[in-house]
């Protein structure tokens, strides 16, 4: 059995659904026109569709800037392909704030004034992208401490050299170790283990100022990049952080126990263009020196 639905009552369920239905022509000069609108832009988009048709400007206005150019050349090369065209772009829902939407059409078989008039819908996949967002947060993070990974602060290191070579504003990295890690998982407990290393990205974080940077280079060792800090600077911050540490009793059971960490640190300056590696070698090297100096002390290279 088939059932007639009238043009009224379609546009009374479009109303309510999760998306826009559009038609959409783009003339040869770069123009564009929204030939049709369904009901539903008014609670996705906070624009009514007799004014998106009125004037498609009215569409453009509301689309994020750092978006609206991609979209539009986006736009403009699958028209002259005539391909499948999909985009996802931010706009300012005047209700809603800032939400993603996701633009899809296709050519049709319809013509405007002798010009394809592509069908396409807007849907909001805002829960999609936010999600997205945090699953892209939790692979940059260390899964204990929180803090960046190995990969995510080699990359920042990366960035910050860049800047260097650009701005010439110093900067300093610390590599820091616990001492004698092995120890306290071997003889508390690698439960305990992972206690001392919260406390210690605890401490390292309390001394390290709101610019700095810190990350998880690998099982025990931590690396810090220090912002805009001379080799003096850096060593005042790594000293605090070394008494801090020294000064921290952890206990297991009845058994009271400290821990020592030992700082390698090296001053990023202006005498060639260096890599990440290079960096982080002479950070290691200085480490390296403070552990056969004896542990629990601060060199630099």
């Amino acid at each position: 059995m088939h059932t007639n639905i009238s043009l009224v009552e379609l546009e009374h369920l479009l109303e309510f659904a999760p998306c826009v239905l559009y038609k959409y022509v783009l003339f040869p000069n770069g123009d564009g026109r929204l030939l049709y609108v369904s009901a539903g832009s008014n609670d996705l988009l906070g624009l009514h569709a007799k004014d998106m048709m009125g004037d498609i400007d009215n569409f453009w206005s509301i689309v994020y800037p750092s978006d609206l150019e991609r979209l539009q050349a986006e736009d403009t090369n699958a028209n002259q392909q005539g391909d499948f065209f999909v985009s996802d772009v931010r706009i300012n829902n005047p209700a809603k704030g800032t939400i993603w939407i996701r633009l899809s059409s296709k050519p049709s078989d319809e013509f405007y004034e002798g010009h394809q008039v592509w069908t396409g819908y807007m849907v909001d996949i805002s829960d999609t992208k936010h999600l997205e967002a945090e699953l892209e947060e939790r692979a940059r993070r260390d899964a204990m401490t929180q803090l960046w990974n190995k990969s995510e602060i080699v990359n920042t290191l990366s960035e910050e050299l860049s800047r260097f070579e650009r701005d010439n504003l110093p900067f300093s990295i610390m590599l820091m170790d616990l001492d004698h890690f092995k120890a306290i998982n071997d003889n508390h407990g690698h439960l305990v283990g992972d206690d001392v290393l919260l406390k210690f990205t605890e401490i390292a974080s309390s001394q390290l100022r709101e610019v700095d940077i810190l990350g998880r280079f690998g099982g025990e060792e931590f690396l810090a990049i220090i912002h805009n800090a001379s080799q003096e600077d850096t060593m005042v911050i790594a000293e605090r952080i070394r008494q801090c540490v020294e000064k921290t009793s952890f206990t297991e059971g009845t058994t009271p126990f400290s821990i020592t960490v030992s700082i390698g640190i090296t001053e990023v300056k202006k005498t060639h263009k260096q890599t990440p590696e290079e960096v982080i070698k002479r950070a290691d090297n200085a480490l390296y020196q403070a552990k056969q100096d004896g542990r629990n002390t601060i060199r630099f290279k």
